[in-house]
């Protein structure tokens, strides 16, 4: 949908990268991520649609892994043959890595002070796991995060907001070669060390990966938490009702309607 929406727009270029691995500390381990990101730009491509576009597709192969000096060798790779110079290509990855570097301080601070919080008050919280398309994409897991603070006031944390980058998971799993699965199991320990905390995991039907690293999350965590499988429906009824009983469940279940800017707007002009 997303690639079909910029070729309606008319763009020149299709940037869609063969990601195979992300950057890690742990490097006892492979670092990959899931195969549906390492094989995107080869799945678009041979769609019936997107065919006659191939020579629109740039898709260099980055393996975060092994460091910035490897991205900005296959950067300049990409970008020579468009009249790119190496000075450019060299100073946008920099940049890049800089802004990246700056969002996820600001993530990390935002955790912190939401823990310490709910650990001054005593207040439950739910921390919100998944892969990042799945808890960030409102069209895929149909808005539960916001539902969740605005119909019963639960305390939601992203997973992005824990320092999953310094948590050793190999207690766990020894071979977590999947960086999103070792993220997930991370997340799953910081919680285990919180009395007040919780997990709702977000998933997507036939996600392999998935599958079988939600078997470990209970471990890591010593808790029992929720998974939500999503499989493209609009209808929200049979989610919330899962997670009204996971939270009646957990005695934090409070129905608590908070108003929306539009509902606030018409009792202020009634």
């Amino acid at each position: 949908g997303h690639l079909a929406a910029l070729l309606a727009a008319g763009v020149d270029y299709l940037f869609v990268p063969n990601t195979v691995s992300a950057e890690t500390r742990w490097t006892d381990n492979e670092s990959y991520i899931c195969p549906w990101g390492q094989t995107l730009p080869f799945v678009l491509r041979r769609a019936p649609a997107f065919e006659p576009h191939m020579d629109r597709f740039l898709s260099p192969c980055i393996l975060f892994r092994m460091g910035p000096e490897f991205v900005r060798k296959e950067l300049r790779r990409l970008c020579r043959p468009l009249g790119v110079s190496r000075a450019v290509v060299d100073a946008a990855v920099e940049r890049a890595y800089a802004a990246q570097r700056r969002f996820r301080a600001e993530l990390l601070r935002a955790g912190r002070r939401a823990l310490e919080r709910l650990e001054q008050t005593g207040s439950p919280g739910i921390v919100v796991i998944g892969r990042p398309y799945n808890i960030h994409d409102d069209g895929v897991n149909l808005s539960v995060a916001r539902k969740l603070r605005d119909y019963y006031g639960v305390n939601c944390i992203p997973i992005d907001c824990l320092d999953t980058d310094s948590v050793d998971v190999r207690d766990v799993d020894d071979n977590m070669y999947w960086e999103y699965g070792r993220r997930l199991l991370a997340a799953a320990k910081i919680v285990g060390r919180y009395p007040n905390l919780h997990i709702i995991h977000v998933t997507n039907f036939k996600c392999g990966p998935d599958s079988f690293i939600k078997h470990f999350i209970r471990t890591a965590s010593g808790k029992p938490f929720l998974s939500l499988q999503f499989d493209g429906h609009s209808n929200d009824a049979g989610m919330m009702t899962r997670c009204e009983a996971y939270l009646d469940s957990k005695g934090i279940l409070r129905p608590w309607r908070k108003k929306s800017s539009a509902e606030g707007a018409a009792v202020a002009s009634g």
